[in-house]
């Protein structure tokens, strides 16, 4: 080893703190080897019997051996394949060179005579391996968050903030399925802004919009804890009413019509009122849910065609 890369060496994070000319004899079985950009270090399907030392350039690695996946880089100073040499496993990770990258292997041998030999070497390399762990829990963390995020996304309505028909189909059953076992009625509400397409048309969709959120806000903040509301398409929202009789559906179906026919939609001078129609079925203890948003969009269709502005049961 030359001058150069011995000075290379000595810096890295495992001889921290270390008289390097005490423990540098036990470096001769080890070797130099230079890496061009995009070869290949380590991977998951290949065992690995070596500490690496990264003297110069940089290694990038990637989860679960996708190239695509990139997890964390690595340069000079830092080493990699210590969780894989103490473990006695194959790599959990891809790990390839991103530049013209040198690095000493060390043998596995060598790594524990170094660890017998000196208290500080085996406190750096533990506090190696514990700073892997740590950034790769940071990492299972974000992954998890941006994963709920993204998850979250996929359900809600980014216009109006409620549930999406993508979170009802997984949803709805299983409420109705809980009420069944429990062997109590439930029922579903369609709900559609009456002449929407006279509002796109006279103040642009953008004002549109601002009646959709209006008419959800009114419906979040009067339907109860436990009811499932999503925008269903549209102008069309759902609500399925857990535990609940049609009597009193239908009187919180009137609730929620006389409440958005008293508030006007405002955007900066401009104010108008809107209403809604609203279909309900009751829901037993059997049938699909098609079925009874077949029902439900029945009576409204029936509600809409008695003049709108009103609550229509199904039979």
């Amino acid at each position: 080893m030359n001058a150069h890369d011995r000075a290379l060496t000595g810096q890295n994070s495992l001889f921290e703190e270390v008289d390097f000319s005490s423990v540098e004899y036990m470096l001769e079985r080890s070797t130099l080897r230079t890496l061009e950009p995009g070869e290949t270090l380590l991977q998951p399907e290949v065992a690995n019997y070596h500490l690496y030392l990264i003297l110069e350039g940089e290694l990038r690695v990637h989860l679960m051996g996708q190239e695509t996946l990139e997890h964390a880089s690595l340069v000079a100073g830092e080493c990699t394949g210590e969780i894989s040499l103490v473990d006695g496993q194959n790599p959990s990770a891809l790990v390839v060179a991103s530049k013209t990258t040198r690095v000493l292997a060390v043998p596995h041998d060598t790594v524990w005579s170094l660890v017998d030999q000196s208290h500080e070497v085996a406190r750096n390399l533990l506090a190696i391996i514990a700073g892997r762990m740590r950034n790769d829990n940071s990492a299972l963390i974000t992954s998890h968050s941006k994963r709920a995020q993204y998850e979250h996304q996929a359900t809600v309505d980014a216009l109006t903030g409620v549930h999406n028909r993508r979170w009802m189909n997984d949803a709805f059953p299983r409420v109705l399925a809980r009420c069944a076992l429990d062997h109590v009625s439930s029922a579903i509400m369609v709900i559609d802004i009456d002449h929407f397409k006279h509002v796109n048309d006279s103040y642009g969709h953008l004002i549109g919009d601002v009646a959709l959120k209006m008419l959800a806000n009114i419906m979040q903040a009067h339907l109860r804890p436990h009811d499932l509301l999503v925008r269903y398409g549209g102008e069309e929202f759902a609500i399925l009413l857990p535990d609940t009789g049609i009597e009193e559906a239908r009187s919180i179906a009137e609730r929620l019509r006389a409440t958005v026919a008293d508030n006007e939609v405002r955007k900066g001078e401009l104010a108008f009122k809107i209403t809604i129609s609203i279909g309900i079925a009751p829901v037993g203890n059997g049938g699909k849910l098609e079925e009874y948003f077949g029902e439900a969009d029945r009576a409204l269709y029936r509600a809409k065609e008695s003049g709108r502005n009103r609550v229509v049961v199904a039979d």
